[in-house]
């Protein structure tokens, strides 16, 4: 059963219990003042008989007798009255017998009256009794037609009760289905989103609860479709890593298994065969840093606890400075140090690591006799060289695993095209980014800087 169902079936009993109990008070108002009424009215006629037949018995003193009541009760042509004196019936043209209105209950009304309610078969009956020791008189009234009326009126107000509570309930069920229609626009979004239609939203524009509900979930579906597309993208770039990754070891694999099989097979010169052992040794080298690049690049691109302290930009400039400088004086580059004034908070030696790489990929750019220099400017940290620079249209590309502007120079030198995703992960962790900027010819501007202040990874250059 639907919920609007349920309220509306709810609400119209609720309903048609309140309208039946205040119809039952307004009922029973209605019969005691019917009662009442009927009582009061009794009483007087009871009262008027009694007289008129005290009138007559004073023209006969002392006593009225037997004879004397009958014959005033002819003459009077009163069916109504039941008269008993010495124990006697005297006159009753009544159909109810004389001991039942003798022996009923009998109380006083407002007006002092003895009156008793009898039920005679089907029929409902009021009984009036005056007395002055030497006779009784009882004037009996019919109330039937009263408490009939008094059924018709309940019967109409249950009646009334009940089609109120049906109307109620209809209006319930319109009002509802228009109130609830946007938890069916959500039901609806929600099975579109479990179907792959992330892009599903609601209405929201109300300003109640229901519309609270609609903006909160569109806000869910919002979050919902950038997971979905942040899985899409990691998967993406999973996939994309794993193909650089066989290409970049089919290269070297492809080479050693060659010269292996050759020194197995070929008997070369002790030159050729030198030349052939030297490569598999470089090739192997390279595997090597590769392997340990991409172990590295796994373990930090997972969440974990970093050792931060607090730097000195000074040593680490000192500190990259020392790490890099024979790989700079192997491609006859110079390493110049700037102004190095702050302090960071950070892992030290993922920080020496980035700048290292950092280094590394501009003395690879440039040329002999050229320096890679490092200095603080405006709150960042400043790697700059002047080598050949990078396309525009590459610039966005070169922090992806294993992307390499020039390809064929950068396996020369025993790169991979991982150096530059290692760093953007090392500063994501910190709280850092880089801002690349580059010309042809003109040479390569790398600022890092920070993209959010926090008690862990403060940056105050």
């Amino acid at each position: 059963m639907k919920l609007r169902t349920r309220i509306a079936l709810l609400g119209g009993a609720m309903i048609f219990l309140a309208t039946l109990l205040c119809g039952a008070g307004f009922f029973r108002l209605y019969r005691t003042a019917a009662l009442d009424r009927a009582v009061a009215e009794g009483s007087a006629a009871a009262r008027a008989v009694y007289a008129d037949l005290e009138a007559y018995r004073e023209s006969f003193p002392p006593f009225l007798t037997r004879e004397q009541a009958i014959y005033f009760f002819k003459n009077r042509r009163d069916d109504y009255c039941i008269v008993l004196g010495g124990g006697e019936v005297w006159y009753n043209q009544t159909s109810l017998d004389a001991d039942t209105a003798s022996n009923a209950d009998y109380v006083y009304n407002e007006s002092g009256a003895q009156y008793a309610r009898i039920r005679a078969g089907d029929r409902r009956l009021l009984s009036f009794r005056l007395s002055n020791g030497a006779y009784e008189l009882y004037r009996i009234f019919d109330v039937t037609g009263v408490y009939a009326e008094l059924y018709r009126l309940a019967a109409a107000v249950a009646c009334l009760s009940l089609a109120a509570a049906g109307l109620a309930a209809l209006a319930l069920v319109l009002v509802l289905r228009r109130a609830l229609r946007p938890l069916t626009e959500l039901s609806e979004g929600a099975r579109a989103i479990a179907a792959g239609a992330y892009d599903r939203r609601v209405d929201a524009r109300r300003s109640d609860e229901i519309g609270d509900l609609g903006r909160d979930f569109n806000r869910m579906a919002d979050a919902v479709e950038h997971h979905i597309r942040e899985v899409e993208e990691s998967e993406e770039k999973k996939t994309l890593f794993m193909g650089g990754l066989t290409h970049e070891l089919k290269t070297p694999l492809t080479a050693i298994s060659g010269y292996a099989q050759t020194l197995r097979t070929v008997k070369l010169s002790e030159e050729d065969e030198e030349m052939a052992l030297r490569y598999i040794h470089e090739e192997s080298g390279r595997l090597d840093r590769l392997s340990k690049k991409m172990m590295r690049l796994l373990e930090l691109d997972r969440e974990g606890g970093l050792a931060f302290e607090t730097l000195r930009v000074a040593d680490l400039f000192a500190a990259a400075k020392r790490t890099a400088s024979a790989f700079a004086e192997e491609n006859g580059v110079e390493i110049g140090i700037g102004r190095a004034e702050g302090e960071i908070i950070g892992d030290r030696d993922l920080f020496t690591e980035a700048l290292v790489n950092l280094i590394v990929n501009g003395v690879k750019a440039s040329e002999p006799g050229s320096a890679v220099r490092l200095y603080t400017e405006d709150g960042g940290i400043v790697v700059e060289d002047s080598g050949r620079g990078i396309p525009e249209n590459e610039i966005a590309r070169i922090t992806e695993p294993f992307y390499m502007v020039d390809k064929s120079r950068s396996r020369k030198s025993g790169g991979a095209g991982l150096g530059l995703a290692l760093t953007t992960v090392i500063l994501r962790r910190h709280s850092m980014a880089m801002r690349i900027e580059s010309a042809l010819g003109k040479g390569t501007k790398i600022t890092i800087f920070t993209i959010l202040s926090s008690p862990e990874t403060y940056h105050s250059i």
